[in-house]
């Protein structure tokens, strides 16, 4: 996948250059939360990016409402009842939750997979 960055330097002039999503720093979670790794861009407080480390599931049991698109790999999202989606990249999954309720995330596969999350409120 490719990521790039627009730059601006002091006399206004401005630059694109590319950059990779891999380097970022990704805060690894503790525990159950192995393989598991978050980040923010930049100051941004309504994005976030997530890492999925390969051949690795995630019970998990809290999520606050918002999109996640897939931007590269693919993981499986499965519902405490036994439904579920694997998410290809391009793939946005709108999550509707109140926060608490289990779910778990899934990558079967031998590379990591990146998804971009933004928070947002419910529908009401």
């Amino acid at each position: 996948m490719s990521a790039y960055i627009l730059i601006e330097d002091e006399q206004g002039e401005t630059r694109i250059e590319s950059y990779s999503i891999k380097d970022l720093p990704f805060e690894i979670g503790p525990g159950a939360f192995k393989g598991l790794g978050g980040t923010i861009l930049g100051a941004a407080s309504r994005f976030m990016m997530l890492r999925v480390e390969e051949e690795i599931n995630l019970p998990l049991h809290r999520a606050a409402p918002g999109v996640a698109i897939n931007l590269l790999g693919k993981v499986t999202i499965n519902g405490s009842q036994g439904s579920a989606v694997t998410l290809n990249p391009g793939d946005l999954l709108k999550i509707e939750t109140k926060i608490r309720g289990a779910w778990a995330i899934t990558n079967d596969n031998h590379e990591e997979a990146y998804l971009a999350l933004i928070p947002m409120p419910i529908d009401k």
